[in-house]
């Protein structure tokens, strides 16, 4: 059997998780089931594949080692450190994910 990972969502992106449902929410109900029942799907396919995410190359965060899932229209943001994965932020693709990973926490 193969070694299962941690993942652990921080509070930015549980945050992130709670407003994306509360937002889709509103328009339809069962969309929002939907939509959070496929990221976090994407986010346990990490306990069996934690580098399976691509690494982001954006220059200006290339630093940080951050690697991504998509889960069409969110972007998770995550890192893989001492056998945990760090889910950071979960946001719309549309955002300007630049300047909100860059803000201090």
């Amino acid at each position: 059997m193969e070694k299962k990972y941690d993942v652990v969502l921080l509070p930015a992106a549980s945050e992130d998780l709670d407003e994306l449902f509360e937002y889709i929410l509103l328009d339809n109900p069962s969309a929002a089931e939907d939509m959070l029942t496929k990221i976090m799907a994407s986010l346990h396919r990490l306990e069996d594949f934690p580098n399976s995410g691509v690494k982001l190359t954006a220059r200006v965060l290339k630093h940080y080692n951050f690697r991504i899932v998509i889960t069409n229209p969110y972007i998770a943001f995550y890192r893989f450190i001492d056998d945990v994965v760090y889910v950071y932020r979960i946001l719309h693709g549309s955002m300007d994910y630049v300047r909100v990973l860059k803000q201090p926490e």
